[in-house]
């Protein structure tokens, strides 16, 4: 069922804001029983094909914003380079993230990005859990494809932008020796901190580290 499905909309003859047909019609189509087809359209749903809207429900998404999100995601790194997802975990944010994401549990995303085995940049995003409402998949161990942002904006239908970026520098920490890969000695390291808003609200903090001597674009 999510293959076909899959195929109809690349295909066109889905289209952006067409309506799914009833679980039990889908059901009787496909032969399968309402929990198979719950986990179909929940595959649809990760990969960002269809997402739900509250008591209307399920709709095909537009393709459109996941792949001008994929171009962003690829613009982070470089020929050579690999993204490495580390973690995905709830916890209290630090105070200066809380300033800004509000009091109260997110989710701390990990990542690296790499060339060979040298790590250019530790990177980490405080994500609020109206987030994950609507992206369960920022809670999995893994990269969200293409990124949550992008995912959040085809599924809810909010526009996310960067409010603010800061760019400073410091003296390495212990923690970013070790994100890093760096041996013991003196470092300084830039950070680049980004604000994520829809409409008035912060729905995320990011904070890369790059290691010494990698270049730093800012877009």
């Amino acid at each position: 069922m999510a293959a076909y499905l899959k195929a109809r909309i690349d295909r066109g003859t889905l289209e952006a804001g067409n309506k799914l047909p009833p679980t039990q019609a889908l059901m009787k189509q496909f032969a399968l029983s309402d929990n198979a087809v719950y986990r179909a359209i929940a595959l649809l749903k990760a990969e960002g094909y269809v997402h739900s809207q509250q008591g209307k429900g399920v709709f095909v998404s537009d393709r459109r914003k996941l792949i001008a999100g994929t171009k962003r995601i690829r613009g982070i790194t470089q020929p050579g380079e690999t993204i490495h997802h580390k973690s995905s975990t709830r916890v209290q944010p630090p105070d200066w993230v809380a300033a800004h994401l509000g009091e109260g549990e997110c989710v701390n995303r990990v990542r690296t990005v790499n060339r060979g085995d040298s790590i250019l940049q530790a990177s980490q995003s405080w994500v609020h859990l109206d987030v994950a409402e609507v992206v369960p998949e920022v809670d999995e161990p893994q990269a969200c494809d293409p990124t949550w942002q992008a995912v959040y904006e085809d599924r809810s239908g909010n526009s996310v932008e960067v409010s603010s970026k800061e760019v400073t520098s410091r003296i390495a920490t212990e923690e970013d020796r070790q994100a890093l890969g760096l041996g013991d000695g003196i470092y300084s390291v830039v950070l680049l901190r980004s604000i994520y808003v829809t409409g008035h609200k912060v729905i995320g903090v990011g904070e890369g580290v790059y290691a010494p001597g990698h270049p730093l674009s800012i877009s």
